[in-house]
Protein backbone atom coordinates (compact mmCIF):
# COMPACT_ATOMS: atom_id res chain seq x y z
CA UNK A 1 0.00 0.00 0.00
CA UNK A 2 2.79 2.43 0.89
CA UNK A 3 4.54 1.64 -2.39
CA UNK A 4 1.30 2.36 -4.29
CA UNK A 5 0.90 5.72 -2.61
CA UNK A 6 4.51 6.58 -3.36
CA UNK A 7 3.97 5.65 -7.00
CA UNK A 8 0.91 7.90 -7.21
CA UNK A 9 2.90 10.70 -5.59
CA UNK A 10 5.55 10.38 -8.31
CA UNK A 11 2.89 10.49 -11.01
CA UNK A 12 1.17 13.59 -9.63
CA UNK A 13 4.30 15.60 -8.87
CA UNK A 14 5.79 17.32 -11.98
CA UNK A 15 9.10 17.88 -10.21
CA UNK A 16 9.32 14.21 -9.32
CA UNK A 17 8.51 13.16 -12.89
CA UNK A 18 11.22 15.49 -14.20
CA UNK A 19 13.72 14.02 -11.72
CA UNK A 20 12.85 10.46 -12.73
CA UNK A 21 13.12 11.23 -16.49
CA UNK A 22 16.52 12.84 -16.02
CA UNK A 23 17.93 10.26 -13.63
CA UNK A 24 18.01 12.64 -10.67
CA UNK A 25 17.90 11.59 -7.04
CA UNK A 26 14.37 12.26 -5.73
CA UNK A 27 15.82 12.82 -2.27
CA UNK A 28 17.57 15.99 -3.46
CA UNK A 29 15.95 19.37 -2.61
CA UNK A 30 13.04 20.19 -4.88
CA UNK A 31 13.10 23.26 -7.17
CA UNK A 32 10.54 24.90 -4.90
CA UNK A 33 13.04 24.71 -2.02
CA UNK A 34 15.40 27.07 -3.89
CA UNK A 35 14.88 30.55 -5.33
CA UNK A 36 12.62 30.13 -8.37
CA UNK A 37 14.26 30.57 -11.75
CA UNK A 38 12.00 32.11 -14.36
CA UNK A 39 13.63 31.61 -17.77
CA UNK A 40 10.32 31.70 -19.65
CA UNK A 41 9.13 34.89 -17.93
CA UNK A 42 12.46 36.58 -18.64
CA UNK A 43 12.31 35.38 -22.23
CA UNK A 44 8.86 36.91 -22.73
CA UNK A 45 10.05 40.15 -21.18
CA UNK A 46 13.05 40.34 -23.53
CA UNK A 47 10.81 39.68 -26.52
CA UNK A 48 8.63 42.61 -25.45
CA UNK A 49 11.71 44.82 -25.17
CA UNK A 50 12.85 43.71 -28.64
CA UNK A 51 9.43 44.65 -30.02
CA UNK A 52 9.77 48.11 -28.47
CA UNK A 53 13.22 48.51 -30.00
CA UNK A 54 11.76 47.58 -33.39
CA UNK A 55 9.05 50.22 -32.90
CA UNK A 56 11.73 52.76 -32.06
CA UNK A 57 13.62 51.92 -35.25
CA UNK A 58 10.42 52.42 -37.28
CA UNK A 59 9.73 55.78 -35.62
CA UNK A 60 13.38 56.68 -36.15
CA UNK A 61 12.89 56.01 -39.86
CA UNK A 62 9.86 58.30 -39.91
CA UNK A 63 11.89 60.92 -38.05
CA UNK A 64 14.55 60.71 -40.73
CA UNK A 65 12.10 60.83 -43.64
CA UNK A 66 10.38 63.90 -42.20
CA UNK A 67 13.78 65.50 -41.48
CA UNK A 68 12.80 65.93 -37.84
CA UNK A 69 15.98 64.72 -36.16
CA UNK A 70 17.44 68.15 -35.39
CA UNK A 71 14.25 69.76 -34.10
CA UNK A 72 15.15 69.21 -30.42
CA UNK A 73 18.45 70.93 -29.70
CA UNK A 74 18.78 70.00 -26.02
CA UNK A 75 19.46 66.68 -24.32
CA UNK A 76 17.43 66.30 -21.14
CA UNK A 77 17.17 62.57 -20.37
CA UNK A 78 14.52 63.01 -17.64
CA UNK A 79 12.71 66.33 -18.00
CA UNK A 80 12.80 66.08 -21.79
CA UNK A 81 10.03 63.49 -21.59
CA UNK A 82 7.58 66.37 -21.12
CA UNK A 83 7.09 68.36 -24.36
CA UNK A 84 6.39 72.10 -24.42
CA UNK A 85 2.92 72.72 -22.98
CA UNK A 86 2.42 76.47 -23.30
CA UNK A 87 2.75 78.90 -26.17
CA UNK A 88 5.82 80.50 -24.58
CA UNK A 89 7.49 77.09 -24.16
CA UNK A 90 6.82 76.25 -27.80
CA UNK A 91 8.20 79.61 -28.86
CA UNK A 92 11.35 79.03 -26.82
CA UNK A 93 11.90 75.58 -28.40
CA UNK A 94 11.37 77.09 -31.84
CA UNK A 95 13.88 79.84 -31.14
CA UNK A 96 16.49 77.27 -30.16
CA UNK A 97 15.89 75.44 -33.42
CA UNK A 98 16.13 78.69 -35.36
CA UNK A 99 19.79 78.92 -34.38
CA UNK A 100 20.67 75.69 -36.19
CA UNK A 101 22.24 75.64 -39.66
CA UNK A 102 19.38 73.44 -40.88
CA UNK A 103 16.84 76.14 -40.11
CA UNK A 104 18.99 79.06 -41.28
CA UNK A 105 19.91 77.50 -44.61
CA UNK A 106 16.88 75.34 -45.45
CA UNK A 107 13.73 75.89 -43.41
CA UNK A 108 13.99 79.63 -42.89
CA UNK A 109 14.11 80.38 -46.63
CA UNK A 110 11.20 77.95 -47.00
CA UNK A 111 9.19 80.02 -44.51
CA UNK A 112 8.74 77.42 -41.75
CA UNK A 113 5.98 78.32 -39.30
CA UNK A 114 5.57 77.37 -35.65
CA UNK A 115 2.90 74.83 -36.63
CA UNK A 116 5.32 73.16 -39.05
CA UNK A 117 7.98 73.12 -36.36
CA UNK A 118 5.57 71.39 -33.96
CA UNK A 119 5.13 68.63 -36.55
CA UNK A 120 8.84 67.79 -36.80
CA UNK A 121 9.28 68.29 -33.06
CA UNK A 122 6.60 65.64 -32.40
CA UNK A 123 8.42 62.89 -34.28
CA UNK A 124 11.76 63.54 -32.63
CA UNK A 125 10.09 63.78 -29.21
CA UNK A 126 8.21 60.51 -29.80
CA UNK A 127 11.42 58.81 -30.90
CA UNK A 128 13.19 59.86 -27.71
CA UNK A 129 10.16 59.05 -25.55
CA UNK A 130 10.13 55.45 -26.78
CA UNK A 131 13.82 55.24 -25.90
CA UNK A 132 13.09 56.43 -22.37
CA UNK A 133 10.25 53.92 -22.02
CA UNK A 134 12.52 51.11 -23.19
CA UNK A 135 14.99 52.07 -20.47
CA UNK A 136 12.30 51.89 -17.79
CA UNK A 137 10.75 48.69 -19.16
CA UNK A 138 14.18 47.06 -19.13
CA UNK A 139 15.69 48.38 -15.91
CA UNK A 140 12.75 47.93 -13.53
CA UNK A 141 12.02 44.24 -14.31
CA UNK A 142 15.77 43.52 -14.32
CA UNK A 143 16.07 44.82 -10.76
CA UNK A 144 12.97 42.82 -9.75
CA UNK A 145 14.25 39.57 -11.28
CA UNK A 146 17.64 40.10 -9.64
CA UNK A 147 16.06 40.82 -6.23
CA UNK A 148 14.01 37.64 -6.51
CA UNK A 149 17.11 35.69 -7.59
CA UNK A 150 15.10 34.56 -10.60
CA UNK A 151 17.82 35.00 -13.22
CA UNK A 152 19.31 31.66 -14.34
CA UNK A 153 23.01 31.15 -13.83
CA UNK A 154 25.11 32.60 -16.63
CA UNK A 155 22.50 35.12 -17.79
CA UNK A 156 22.98 37.92 -15.29
CA UNK A 157 25.96 39.44 -17.08
CA UNK A 158 24.12 39.21 -20.41
CA UNK A 159 21.15 41.18 -19.09
CA UNK A 160 23.40 43.79 -17.50
CA UNK A 161 25.27 44.03 -20.79
CA UNK A 162 22.02 44.73 -22.63
CA UNK A 163 21.22 47.46 -20.12
CA UNK A 164 24.62 49.07 -20.70
CA UNK A 165 24.13 48.90 -24.47
CA UNK A 166 20.78 50.66 -24.07
CA UNK A 167 22.43 53.47 -22.12
CA UNK A 168 25.15 53.78 -24.74
CA UNK A 169 22.47 53.99 -27.43
CA UNK A 170 21.00 57.07 -25.77
CA UNK A 171 24.42 58.72 -25.54
CA UNK A 172 25.20 57.82 -29.15
CA UNK A 173 21.88 59.28 -30.28
CA UNK A 174 22.70 62.64 -28.75
CA UNK A 175 26.27 62.44 -30.09
CA UNK A 176 24.72 61.99 -33.53
CA UNK A 177 22.38 64.97 -33.12
CA UNK A 178 25.26 67.17 -31.93
CA UNK A 179 26.98 66.69 -35.28
CA UNK A 180 24.11 68.49 -37.02
CA UNK A 181 23.72 71.46 -34.70
CA UNK A 182 26.90 73.31 -35.70
CA UNK A 183 28.48 74.03 -39.09
CA UNK A 184 26.27 71.63 -41.10
CA UNK A 185 22.64 71.08 -42.02
CA UNK A 186 22.61 67.34 -41.40
CA UNK A 187 24.03 64.77 -39.03
CA UNK A 188 27.20 62.77 -39.51
CA UNK A 189 26.62 59.88 -41.88
CA UNK A 190 28.76 57.52 -39.81
CA UNK A 191 27.19 58.53 -36.50
CA UNK A 192 23.76 57.96 -38.01
CA UNK A 193 24.79 54.52 -39.24
CA UNK A 194 26.32 53.64 -35.88
CA UNK A 195 23.10 54.68 -34.15
CA UNK A 196 21.05 52.36 -36.35
CA UNK A 197 23.51 49.48 -36.10
CA UNK A 198 23.55 49.63 -32.32
CA UNK A 199 19.74 49.61 -32.22
CA UNK A 200 19.64 46.52 -34.44
CA UNK A 201 22.36 44.89 -32.33
CA UNK A 202 20.35 45.46 -29.15
CA UNK A 203 17.19 44.09 -30.74
CA UNK A 204 19.00 41.00 -32.08
CA UNK A 205 20.71 40.41 -28.73
CA UNK A 206 17.39 40.58 -26.88
CA UNK A 207 15.86 38.01 -29.23
CA UNK A 208 18.96 35.80 -29.05
CA UNK A 209 19.03 35.69 -25.25
CA UNK A 210 15.25 35.25 -25.15
CA UNK A 211 15.41 32.20 -27.42
CA UNK A 212 18.23 30.71 -25.35
CA UNK A 213 16.08 31.14 -22.24
CA UNK A 214 13.11 29.49 -23.96
CA UNK A 215 15.32 26.51 -24.73
CA UNK A 216 16.44 26.44 -21.11
CA UNK A 217 12.83 26.53 -19.91
CA UNK A 218 11.90 23.72 -22.29
CA UNK A 219 14.76 21.32 -21.70
CA UNK A 220 16.31 22.39 -18.41
CA UNK A 221 19.71 22.54 -20.12
CA UNK A 222 21.59 25.73 -20.92
CA UNK A 223 22.88 25.49 -24.49
CA UNK A 224 23.35 29.05 -25.84
CA UNK A 225 23.20 29.31 -29.62
CA UNK A 226 26.35 30.18 -31.55
CA UNK A 227 27.05 31.78 -34.90
CA UNK A 228 28.40 29.62 -37.71
CA UNK A 229 30.67 30.72 -40.51
CA UNK A 230 27.95 31.57 -43.03
CA UNK A 231 26.07 33.64 -40.44
CA UNK A 232 29.20 35.68 -39.74
CA UNK A 233 29.64 36.39 -43.46
CA UNK A 234 26.00 37.52 -43.84
CA UNK A 235 26.23 39.75 -40.78
CA UNK A 236 29.48 41.30 -41.99
CA UNK A 237 27.91 42.10 -45.37
CA UNK A 238 24.85 43.57 -43.68
CA UNK A 239 27.05 45.65 -41.37
CA UNK A 240 28.99 47.13 -44.30
CA UNK A 241 25.81 47.85 -46.25
CA UNK A 242 24.16 49.63 -43.32
CA UNK A 243 27.31 51.54 -42.45
CA UNK A 244 27.88 52.95 -45.93
CA UNK A 245 24.41 52.73 -47.45
CA UNK A 246 22.57 55.39 -45.45
CA UNK A 247 22.07 58.91 -46.70
CA UNK A 248 23.22 61.92 -44.76
CA UNK A 249 20.04 63.92 -44.14
CA UNK A 250 18.75 63.98 -40.54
Amino acid sequence: MMQTRASRSWQSDPAARYARRNGLDPSLPRATDRPARRPLAISNWLMAVAAMVFLMVVVGGITRLTESGLSITEWKPVTGAIPPLTQSEWQHAFELYQRTPEYLEINCPAGMTLAQFKFIFFWEWLHRLIGRLIGVVFAVPLVWFAAKRAIPQGYGWKLVGLLVLGGLQGVLGWYMVMSGLVDRTDVSHFRLSAHLLLALTIMAACVWVALDLRQLAKTGASRPARLNGSSVIVLAALFIQLLFGRGSRA
